[in-house]
């Protein structure tokens, strides 16, 4: 086949994969869905990837901030919630700026429209919300929307690694918001 033929001109090649600038990068240290899920729910998770505390945290935040706004009487003594979302957002970032050193960024691949920490705080958000309302409901309705949200909050996040370790799919880099001054 010669190269003016329209197969040998769309065809993949090495400068087009986009795979040259970010050969180093395997996604090793990504949590699969499994193991999202368990560190979300506070099970021991093998490895070493920093994301896997970095997720739980999330989720006792996400847990508190849902309790809090649901029971005065449950909130923690003490409890900030500006100086929580603080910290959520801090540690969105951290996941964030990990992923910039540890996930492949392919240039010719789709973009996604979160970060990996803001796909991991609404995972942990979820999490939450799921296991408040399975505790909560007073009806096999309202457990089966929860059980069934949560189930497709995981695969949805399962879908993704699938993509990222594939290389189909770029995530940005994050973003803190905008800070407000206290």
């Amino acid at each position: 086949m010669s190269a003016t033929t329209p197969a040998a001109a769309t065809g993949p090649t090495p400068k087009n994969t986009g795979e040259h600038h970010d050969s180093g990068r395997t996604a090793l240290g990504l949590l699969d869905a499994r193991q999202l899920h368990m560190a979300v729910a506070g099970c021991r998770v093998k490895g070493q990837s920093p994301v896997i505390p970095w997720s739980r945290e999330l989720a006792d935040m996400h847990a508190t901030l849902l309790n809090a706004a649901l029971s005065v009487e449950r909130r923690p003594v003490g409890f900030d919630e500006p100086a929580m979302r603080d910290r959520m957002t801090a540690v969105v970032a951290l996941i964030d700026e990990w992923a910039i050193f540890h996930l492949p960024r392919p240039v010719n691949a789709v973009h996604h429209t979160h970060s990996l920490g803001e796909v991991i705080s609404h995972f942990a958000q979820v999490f939450a919300q799921s296991q408040c309302a399975l505790r909560r409901a007073t009806n096999a309705e309202q457990q089966h929307e929860a059980a069934l949200r949560m189930a497709q909050t995981l695969q949805g996040y399962a879908d993704l690694v699938t993509a990222i370790r594939a290389r189909r799919v770029q995530l940005p880099l994050g973003w803190r918001g905008i800070r407000v001054i206290r």
